[in-house]
């Protein structure tokens, strides 16, 4: 599921930075720098867990190796 997160997160992390620059007082501001942040952290915990999980299952099962990424079908 930590791929969702960070896939999720690559869609409305742009659309926090169109309303931080619609905002137009101080506290919006400030709240929206917040929420990026946050999104941020979360989306690079959910990124390197995708990343790390993903070579594990290599180095547990590199016959997934040789699959090869499209089946032929006969």
């Amino acid at each position: 599921m930590r791929w969702l997160t960070w896939f999720a997160g690559l869609f409305y992390l742009p659309r926090l930075f169109v309303y931080h620059a619609d905002a137009g007082d101080w506290i919006s501001v400030e709240r929206f720098r917040v929420m990026e942040r946050r999104l941020f952290i979360l989306m690079s915990v959910g990124a390197a867990a995708t990343v790390l999980l993903g070579l594990a299952m290599i180095v547990a099962a590199p016959g997934y190796l040789k699959m090869g990424w499209a089946a032929r079908q006969a």
